[in-house]
């Protein structure tokens, strides 16, 4: 739908602004200019249609922003928009401004966008580079394998406690190689619970195998020139290791990029809550913002890190003298953590126990 008969006049040497409402099939835009709707439009996902809309109506315009909220489609429609002269950013839906209201659609969604756009309301997403992209699907493949691997651990267990079966008291240790021996020389009555064991087992073995595989690819990632001066500097801290370090460099992509400790706990989602009004301050459970995949390994890591670090351990001792509870304790020790490691990284020294 166009709101004034001659678009390409009213937007010539001005600043067009576009939002776009992603979906599989088709994308809802909506094109805004000196503060006023122009134009709403619906289009298949043909990017060679939508670059042919943006250079014949718009050709005129002195400059053309565009905005789609992160999500699904990733970061490729992106690139295509700024390999061809275009300025588009992706935005985070969670840090979007909303409003309740009763009515929600696609070409709402779109005008609410490019709205908040128009306004400088919006945040935008760090778009990584391809290289780094590509090596972090190996990192995030490898963590969707280890929880295949951990459901299917917990299946068989289910499976024999089912049956009644017990582990042999010889065996020290679930899951090790006479562990799984002993489970694949299981008999039963049945073939169906044979059967179901074997199934069990065959995708443990290969979930085992995939992660050996991409465990060696990332071991190989941290001796390229571009991972491995930073990855012996983060793993001179004891406790961070191949998967902790290359977590934090492939999902943090440029360290430079936070300007302060502050932003960087605050990205991780490390930083509390808080819920204040007047003379009343409450500060509630940490705000989960941002790249869950290192605060998860940065609260792992630390629980290895306070039996080294005689400072971190000493945090980790005063709140916990406080009655707070250990998980709460420990994630206050990550915060402490990340703001010393993202430390080592921009001074290129290596890790140093310090007081907090």
């Amino acid at each position: 739908m166009e709101y004034f008969k001659d678009i390409e006049r009213f937007v010539e040497n001005k600043t067009v602004f576009c939002g776009i409402d992603v979906h599989r099939e088709h994308w809802n835009l909506c094109f805004m200019c000196d503060g006023q709707v122009i134009e709403k439009i619906k289009m298949a996902v043909r990017f060679s249609q939508l670059l042919h809309h943006l250079n014949t109506k718009y050709k005129l315009a002195g400059r053309i922003r565009l905005v789609y909220e992160a999500g699904f489609s990733g970061f490729h429609l992106q690139r295509q928009l700024t390999a061809s002269g275009y300025d588009c950013v992706i935005t985070p839906p969670n840090r979007i401004p909303s409003y309740h209201d009763k009515v929600k659609t696609d070409k709402r969604d779109a005008q609410k966008l490019v709205q908040y756009f128009s306004g400088g309301l919006l945040k935008e997403v760090f778009i990584p580079p391809l290289s780094y992209e590509s090596d972090r699907q190996i990192l995030r493949l490898r963590h969707d394998y280890q929880k295949k691997l951990t459901r299917v651990k917990t299946q068989i267990k289910s499976f024999l406690f089912l049956r009644g079966i017990q582990k042999p008291d010889n065996l020290c240790s679930y899951w090790s190689k006479k562990y799984v021996t002993w489970l694949s020389g299981l008999e039963f009555e049945y073939t169906g619970f044979f059967m179901t064991l074997s199934s069990y087992l065959a995708e443990y073995k290969f979930y085992r195998l995939q992660l050996a595989n991409l465990t060696r690819q990332l071991r190989s990632l941290s001796r390229r020139d571009a991972y491995n001066r930073q990855f012996q500097l983060l793993t001179t801290c004891p406790g961070i290791g191949l998967i902790t370090a290359m977590t934090f460099l492939l999902e943090l992509s440029d360290i430079v990029r936070f300007p302060s400790a502050e932003h960087f706990s605050s990205y991780l989602g490390l930083t509390p809550s808080q819920y204040s009004s007047g003379t009343h301050v409450r500060l509630g459970h940490i705000t989960r913002e941002g790249n869950s995949h290192v605060r998860r390994v940065l609260v792992e890591s630390a629980w290895t890190v306070i039996r080294y670090d005689p400072f971190l351990r000493a945090k980790y001792d005063r709140i916990r003298s406080k009655g707070t509870n250990g998980k709460k304790a420990i994630v206050a020790v990550a915060r402490s953590l990340a703001v010393r490691l993202r430390r080592c990284l921009l001074d290129e020294a290596a890790y140093l126990a310090t007081s907090c």
